[in-house]
């Protein structure tokens, strides 16, 4: 047996010193990562009324630069095509607070006018029908609820309806907000005008040898951003215009207010699909009981789901790797509940930053020494026992 090296250290030795580094210097990360983000966290935290405005004018110029380098690529001016761009967001937005908001508020208030006697069919024809075809007995307990939201006033239809008038009353009377609006588009438009300057400009901070490194992971995490943002938005949009207009024509009350909100509750995944079934199959139920314009409602959500699985996302989102719908819907409940809209905002990047991160984290420990070495000492085999 050849004798080691005088001075050398054993081979146990030198892994555990080997550990004791990797561990040392994955600590030193670790605290280096939490100051950090906790100090953005607090500076986020404490000015997050004064930074939303520029988030959302942020979020704008990022879904709408694709568009404007398009246009640039075919000889259009860059300040033309944002203006152009700008302009019909504009226009959307305020279209929308002028006759989509009071025609919301006129509709809630007829459907909470109708809901008595919506309930009162529903008590008298449709329980009875259930009860009959099904063969059983509803408690008592159901019509006395039902009985209750017939004689009193349907709180929750009320509330909606001084909600609307109230949004409305607001972005069109206070000063404050308006400028507030206008500051949005603004913002948008410097930052459309300059995006790849920015864009550039950030990239020389970064050390010329670390910049294919950091470059890739910017590269990686946009991908996963423009997944959900760019793709989702569009999809999202799309689902609400067809909600909208297929319940409409079935003769759904609200069916506007109900396409909208399941638009919006789509960019939660899974949210939205069940806000647009749930709740028109609710209000066809009220107004028409248990008949064809059910059927007309379940049968148009499963029209809009294969168009939404075999027409929207390959189209609009196609084969991009975006994020795991429950990292999105953990994402936006933290970042809403800790930073309100500011929140809402930026949860989406965070967390395609976090899963970068925690990514190459978890590729840097399995090609550590401590993940990948054999063990230092072998489990030796059971001795055979001795002989008699």
């Amino acid at each position: 047996m050849p004798d080691v090296p005088t001075g050398a250290p054993p081979p146990d030795e030198t892994r555990e010193e080997r550990d004791r580094e990797f561990v040392v210097r994955a600590a030193r990360w670790a605290i280096v990562a939490a100051l950090v983000v906790g100090g953005l966290s607090l500076l986020l935290w404490v000015l997050k009324a004064a930074l939303t405005p520029l988030a959302a004018a942020f979020v704008i110029a990022y879904l709408l630069d694709p568009l404007i380098d398009w246009f640039e690529g075919h000889r259009v001016r860059r300040s033309f095509a944002i203006f152009l761009l700008l302009g019909l967001v504009g226009g959307g937005v305020l279209g929308f607070l002028l006759f989509v908001i009071p025609r919301l508020v006129r509709e809630t208030s007829a459907l909470a006018e109708k809901m008595p006697g919506y309930l009162e069919r529903f008590v008298t024809e449709a329980v009875p029908a259930i009860e009959r075809r099904l063969g059983v007995d509803l408690p008592e307990t159901l019509e006395g609820v039902l009985g209750q939201l017939r004689g009193t006033e349907l709180t929750v239809l009320g509330t909606m309806r001084d909600l609307l008038t109230g949004t409305l009353s607001t972005l069109t009377g206070t000063v404050g907000i308006v400028i507030g609006l206008l500051v949005i588009p603004i913002l948008a438009y410097y930052l459309l005008v300059q995006f790849d300057e920015i864009v550039a400009r950030i990239g020389q901070w970064v050390p010329p040898r670390h910049r294919a490194y950091v470059f890739e992971k910017v590269r990686t995490t946009d991908r996963l951003v423009s997944g959900f943002l760019r793709g989702q938005v569009l999809v999202a949009a799309s689902l609400g215009v067809l909600y909208a207009v297929g319940f409409s024509v079935i003769g759904i009350d609200l069916a506007i207010g109900v396409g909208l909100l399941a638009g919006a509750m789509a960019l939660i995944p899974y949210l939205g699909n069940v806000v647009a079934v749930g709740t028109a199959t609710i209000l066809c139920v009220l107004k028409f009981g248990v008949d064809g314009h059910l059927l007309a409602v379940i049968g148009w959500y499963v029209i809009v789901q294969m168009l939404e699985g075999f027409v929207l996302t390959p189209r609009i989102v196609g084969s991009s790797v975006g994020l795991h719908p429950a990292a999105v819907i953990v994402a936006l409940l933290i970042g809403g509940d800790l930073f309100g809209f500011l929140g809402l905002l930026i949860a989406v990047p965070a967390a395609a930053v976090v899963k970068v991160f925690v990514g190459e984290a978890l590729l840097v420990y399995q090609r550590s020494a401590l993940f990948g070495e054999e063990p230092a000492v072998a489990l030796a085999p059971d001795p055979e026992p001795p002989a008699t």
